[in-house]
């Protein structure tokens, strides 16, 4: 028998432990990271889903506006959170509960970016399957891309031409772990001013994060001569998967091949911790008309260390 709980801030350590032994959890979904934001607040309205008094599901989630449930606005995705080997029946009547819940609340649409598959302990499409059948309709499309570690030894997972660039430059630059937000900030601020856009998080948004989960979210610089020219902040979002959400250089260096270096020094990381998976992130052009249009110059870099494309699937339903 199902059973639906709204989530209470009481309930946080029962909802954290959920997640790690989940099998899609991750970093995103925990109640800390969701409710980090300092210039940004949301209305929660997640939900836990228990089956004869046992917690089987997640579903983090906050009010868009006043008519739409999203899953969820804090993260680079959210969706259902489920227990490894969870029957596709009870999946299919979880997603109907979810539906109901929201529906008596006089909630108009729900929007779920889910976890990637690729994230997932045991693979399996059930999910998505089961949100279409119930009337979920694709209305946001994300790719991004990955790399196996798993595949062979970092080094040559890279093209013929970035193993050379690694050989002979690695000796020009350090690639260390710092707490200097600050530099790093100043560099990504300029980077995306460049396509008139700002970064996803502030200054203080990403010392809080640092603080909350030094463990998982690790600033990396890179230095020449003691001079920061570059970065990359690193989310060890769940034990298989390294996300590396911001990789920037100087301008100064924007020819220098210094994007290869730190991509590549962000994978023998990984690798180092026990991921499994390095995900490069999103390669699209939000400066265009259409913002979801892949950047092909991106994807083309990132396929150059043995990176492959994997979908981030917005869902849509109207109740």
């Amino acid at each position: 028998m199902l059973k639906i709980k709204k989530y209470q801030p009481k309930y946080i350590n029962e909802w954290n432990k959920f997640i790690l032994n989940s099998n899609n959890g991750t970093l995103f979904h925990n109640q800390e990271f969701i409710t980090y934001h300092i210039n940004r607040k949301f209305i929660d309205c997640s939900l836990m889903i228990y089956y004869y008094n046992k917690l089987i599901a997640l579903f983090p989630a906050a009010m868009k506006n006043d008519v739409t449930v999203f899953s969820h606005p804090g993260a680079s995705h959210g969706g259902l959170v489920i227990k490894t080997n969870l029957d596709f029946s009870i999946l299919n009547d979880i997603i109907k509960e979810i539906d109901s819940f929201y529906k008596r609340k006089k909630n108009k649409f729900i929007f779920i970016i889910n976890t990637p598959k690729i994230y997932y302990k045991n693979l399996h499409d059930s999910l998505d399957y089961l949100l279409q059948w119930n009337g979920y309709n694709q209305e946001e499309l994300y790719i991004s891309h990955v790399v196996s570690l798993l595949d062979a030894p970092v080094h040559q997972l890279l093209s013929k031409r970035k193993q050379r660039y690694i050989k002979n430059k690695n000796h020009q630059y350090k690639f260390i772990e710092s707490a200097d937000f600050n530099d790093f900030y100043v560099l990504l601020e300029k980077n995306k001013k460049i396509y008139n856009a700002l970064p996803t998080h502030s200054l203080e948004e990403l010392k809080k994060l640092n603080t909350l989960f030094p463990n998982q979210v690790k600033l990396f610089l890179s230095k020449n001569n003691n001079t920061t020219i570059g970065g990359s902040l690193l989310f060890f979002i769940n034990p298989r998967v390294c996300l590396v959400f911001y990789n920037v250089v100087s301008n100064q260096h924007r020819n220098s091949q210094l994007s290869t270096f730190q991509f590549y020094s962000a994978m023998k990381i990984a690798k180092k911790q026990g991921c499994e998976i390095v995900d490069f992130g999103v390669s699209h052009s939000p400066e265009k008309k259409n913002p979801f249009e892949p950047k092909f110059s991106l994807i083309k870099f990132k396929e150059q260390f043995g990176a492959f494309g994997v979908l981030r699937t917005g869902y849509k339903k109207e109740l």
